[in-house]
């Protein structure tokens, strides 16, 4: 699939890379419905290279809409310019987004390389590498790419589309989305969801991030007026169809996504720096906590490098918080959060962190009272060194002192993330497994092996053909 010989027969394709992103607003939209949308209509002069991909990029930005991502289209056209091929991406973008009101400073982009492999020059992957981790300045990246030969159009949406470029390169983890789209007369409304049968159904072992058993909470379906019925989540491609009978909304048409998602690739390990909006991974040793209003827990940390660090575990993150209530002093933990702009400790910021790990548990050693030689009941203080007193038989012992004993640490060296309902988009939670069950094919595909109109296409989506 990825490699130049796949070209389709005949002199009049044209290999292309196209990325779209800030298509979404507040009041609706998203950017990867109008990339389906642009899917159908070349659908009879389209090849694909690879799978839609659906790219989350920096989670920290902050004016992003909702989780930040772009979507890319590499593959084959036929009886299309370069500049045609942009002009019809462009007119379908302004047709999709007019009449809709825009945050300042928003506006929908479009970056078009001239090639399948862009992860292949060395500058854009950079880029992309930077993207997904870090704060990135607009002016710079838009130069860069014209200079790298892409063509841009729109708004601030460029950047983002230009980032995504060179995501998901053949060695690069990966993870699928089955999206099911609503009619747009449904937009705005109330979802229909069925909850229930999720429970009692088959939920393949490949899924992950749908369902949060431990809210009841269906996580795949979004809140908001965007057009997305339900997005499924997994490392498979025919176990996400099971899920197509809890909607008792019929979709309008779904599509597939090859996905960055729940990787873990924004983290930085290799230059971790205390820079606001920057995803890192860094070791610390725990110095205090103190629980602030709300019940969120805020860590002091060293870090043999950064010095006195901050990190912030908030109480919607569950688990994680709970993990953060038992640390002591002493225990060691691997953080990976995003930087936030928060007045901290020397370098002045805070880490939210989004996924914890622990390293090593301190032994905790607790002072008890003695208990009375005569009845064996615990003894009392009877105030700072004057000793102790039984409270049953009155025995006093002037002299006796507090035993230290072994405490029992109700932790394990493990991974805790939030709950699935509080997951961000690029944290890998624990229990996904080591990678996809579903290979990507080399070869092309056609569009309607990835978009279907209101159901899965039997042809990619085998219903439970994997479900365990």
């Amino acid at each position: 699939m990825f490699f130049p010989q796949n070209k389709p027969p005949g002199e009049d394709w044209i290999p292309f890379t196209l990325a779209l992103d800030d298509i979404d607003s507040p009041g609706g939209g998203c950017t990867t419905h109008l990339t389906g949308l642009l899917l159908y209509e070349l659908r009879d002069k389209l090849l694909l290279a690879d799978y839609p991909l659906l790219v989350r990029l920096a989670p920290g930005v902050p004016w992003k809409t909702r989780g930040n991502a772009a979507t890319v289209i590499r593959g084959w056209i036929q009886g299309f310019g370069y500049e045609e091929l942009l002009e019809r991406a462009r007119l379908l973008a302004v047709e999709y987004s007019s009449g809709r009101i825009n945050e300042p400073g928003k506006g929908p982009g479009i970056a078009l390389y001239k090639g399948t492999a862009p992860w292949r020059d060395r500058v854009l992957r950079r880029l992309y590498l930077r993207g997904v981790s870090e704060l990135v300045y607009g002016e710079y990246i838009i130069e860069t790419a014209i200079s790298r030969g892409a063509i841009l159009w729109g708004g601030r949406g460029r950047v983002g589309a230009v980032l995504a470029l060179a995501s998901l390169s053949p060695e690069d983890p990966y993870t699928y989305e089955l999206i099911a789209y609503r009619y747009p007369e449904n937009w705005g409304r109330p979802r229909c969801v069925d909850h229930d049968p999720v429970k009692e159904a088959c939920i393949p072992s490949c899924a992950s991030n749908n369902y949060d058993l431990s809210t009841g909470k269906l996580a795949a379906a979004p809140s908001g007026p965007d057009p997305i019925l339900a997005g499924f989540r997994g490392v498979c491609i025919g176990g996400l169809g099971c899920y197509a009978s809890i909607l008792c909304e019929e979709p309008h048409f779904w599509v597939l996504y090859r996905s960055n998602q729940h990787t873990d690739v924004h983290y930085d390990v290799l230059t971790p720096r205390l820079t606001p909006y920057k995803n890192i991974k860094i070791t610390i040793t725990i110095l205090d906590k103190e629980k602030l209003p709300g019940s969120h827990i805020l860590l002091q940390g060293l870090h043999p490098d950064l010095g006195k660090i901050l990190v912030a575990v908030y109480r919607e993150t569950g688990p994680m918080r709970r993990l953060a209530e038992n640390l002591v002093r002493g225990d060691v933990i691997e953080v990976m959060g995003t930087v936030r702009p928060y007045p901290g400790l020397d370098e002045g910021y805070t880490l939210a962190a989004e996924k914890l790990r622990i390293i090593k548990l301190e032994e905790e050693t607790l002072r008890v009272a003695p208990r009375c030689p005569r009845c064996g009941k615990r003894m009392k203080s009877m105030g700072r060194g004057q000793g102790y007193r039984c409270p049953r038989c009155g025995y006093r012992d002037p002299e006796a002192h507090p035993i230290l004993v072994r405490g029992i640490r109700r932790l394990a060296p493990s991974v805790i993330t939030p709950t699935p309902s509080n997951l961000r988009h690029l944290v890998k939670p624990p229990w996904l497994g080591s990678g996809p069950v579903t290979p990507i094919p080399h070869r092309l595909l056609r569009v309607d092996e990835v978009l279907s109109i209101k159901v899965p296409s039997p042809a990619t989506l085998e219903l439970c053909s994997d479900c365990m």
